[in-house]
């Protein structure tokens, strides 16, 4: 009996040393993979309002720059595919391999209303493709009809519209330090031609494709070069 009674008791120690074996793993497990965690939510935190403070230095929908309301539709809603071109990405990046810097297809925390307009105060100057199309065509039907459009611009008595303007921006990217970095700008103009007979007909699209380049001083974002990448 005293051995038995020696068995079960050493079996329970076993029980009870295992039993806290598992919850210690458990815990430790547990606390890499929140620190994981929290890191990983610290680095998007910080790619975010570093995103918005560049694009803040460089006019892009500034709340105490841009007083007035921007047009609707002016932006983007989603982030254009680009890269870095590699004369760019070696000169100021010291990058070797033969091609350029190119961020990855954001989503999340990087959405473009959370970067351009974090304080939702203006959600209609972004606009998806989609909406764009039909935002064009309802200032097509404004300037045939000499009618004032939904953002108040005259019509005038003029055989061409003025200027419907979208801008696109790739996502930017940022040196491990963020000293530098670098975006695309894609700018496109579009514009409609009123005709003798009335008819009214939509001119070539003028595209100007350009590579921003901003370095951090003193904790402020400079734009330092920029380049004309194509234009039409």
């Amino acid at each position: 009996m005293r051995f038995l009674e020696g068995v079960n008791s050493t079996f329970s120690m076993e029980a009870t040393l295992r039993f806290k074996h598992l919850i210690a793993t458990a815990l430790a497990l547990a606390g890499i993979l929140f620190s994981g965690v929290a890191l990983a939510e610290k680095s998007e935190e910080r790619v975010v309002k570093e995103a918005i403070a560049l694009f803040r230095a460089y006019g892009v929908m500034h709340p105490k720059v841009a007083r007035n309301s921007v047009r609707r539709c002016f932006y983007s809603a989603r982030w254009r595919w680009g890269s870095i071109p590699e004369g760019y990405s070696r000169k100021f990046f010291g990058i070797r391999a033969l091609a350029g810097l190119a961020a990855e297809n954001p989503s999340g925390f990087y959405e473009v209303m959370k970067i351009f307009d974090p304080e939702g105060l203006q959600p209609d100057a972004l606009c998806t493709e989609e909406e764009d199309k039909e935002k064009l065509e309802e200032w097509r039907e404004v300037f045939e009809n000499k009618t004032k459009s939904l953002d108040k611009r005259e019509i005038e008595d003029s055989p061409y519209s003025p200027y419907f303007v979208r801008i696109e921006y790739t996502f930017p990217v940022f040196d491990t330090r963020f000293r530098k970095a670098a975006f695309i700008e894609n700018v496109v103009v579009r514009q409609f031609r009123r005709w003798p007979d009335g008819r009214v007909t939509p001119l070539p699209l003028e595209l100007t494709h350009t590579v921003v380049i901003f370095e951090k001083r003193n904790d402020v974002w400079r734009e330092i070069e920029r380049g004309i990448l194509g234009q039409t």
